[in-house]
C-alpha cells in the first residue's frame, strides 16, 4: 500500500489530498482517484510525467506518442519514499499537481482511501491559476463588479475552504463503477 500526497502546484494556501492506494493500481486508476479526490468532472485531457514522455490515454490524446496509463503501474514510476510524479489535468487551465510517495506500507486495503486533505479544488473551467485567484478575490469582495455573475456561474455554494473527506471516501468506494461508466461514455 502506498500513501501519496497530491498537491496542486502554485496555489497558496495549498490544496492537497493524502490518499492510500495499492501500489499495483495503474496510473489510469490513479487519474480517476485524483478526479474524485479533488471533486473534478473528468472532462479534460490529462497526463502523468513530462510532455516529452507523457503517460495518459492514447485514445484521447490520439498523437501516437502517449504511453498508455492502463499499462503503467504506480509502483513502476514511484519506487521509493520521496519520489515525485507530475500530473496535469485540463491543458487549457493547466492544473499541474505533484504526486509524492510519502509512505510504503505492507498490506492494507484493496482499494483507494482518502486520509486527509485541505481546501476545495478550483472549479472546472475557471481559467487556471489566474482565473482561480480572481474568483477567490470576487468571493471575498462581493461589492466588486461581476459578483452576481460569478455566483450564477458557480451554480452552488462553492466554499474554497471546504473539504469533505467523507464525500470523497464514499465516491472512492464506487471507483470501479465510476471507471466503467467513464470508459463506456467515452467509448474506451
Amino acid at each position: 500500500m502506498y500513501q501519496l500526497k497530491i498537491t496542486i502546484d502554485k496555489i497558496t494556501p495549498p490544496i492537497w489530498r493524502t490518499i492510500t492506494v495499492p501500489k499495483t493500481f495503474s496510473l489510469n486508476k490513479l487519474h480517476h482517484i485524483i478526479q474524485i479526490a479533488f471533486g473534478w468532472w473528468n472532462y479534460h485531457l490529462y497526463q502523468f510525467g513530462e510532455w516529452e514522455h507523457k503517460i495518459g490515454d492514447p485514445i484521447l490524446w490520439d498523437d501516437g506518442e502517449t504511453t498508455w496509463d492502463k499499462k503503467v503501474k504506480i509502483k513502476d514510476v514511484l519506487k521509493a519514499v520521496g519520489d515525485k510524479l507530475p500530473y496535469e489535468y485540463d491543458m487549457g487551465d493547466g492544473w499541474k499537481h505533484t504526486v509524492v510517495l510519502e509512505k510504503i506500507e505492507v498490506g492494507g486495503l484493496k482499494g483507494a482511501r482518502c486520509l486527509d486533505g485541505a481546501r476545495a479544488a478550483p472549479p472546472e473551467d475557471c481559467g487556471g491559476i489566474h482565473g482561480y485567484q480572481e474568483l477567490i478575490h470576487h468571493l471575498h469582495h462581493p461589492e466588486k463588479d461581476g459578483y452576481i455573475e460569478l455566483l450564477e456561474w458557480l451554480e452552488d455554494n462553492y466554499d474554497s475552504e471546504r473539504f469533505d473527506i467523507e464525500d470523497v471516501n464514499t465516491e472512492l468506494r464506487g471507483l470501479a463503477k465510476y471507471i466503467r461508466e467513464f470508459d463506456k461514455e467515452n467509448e474506451l
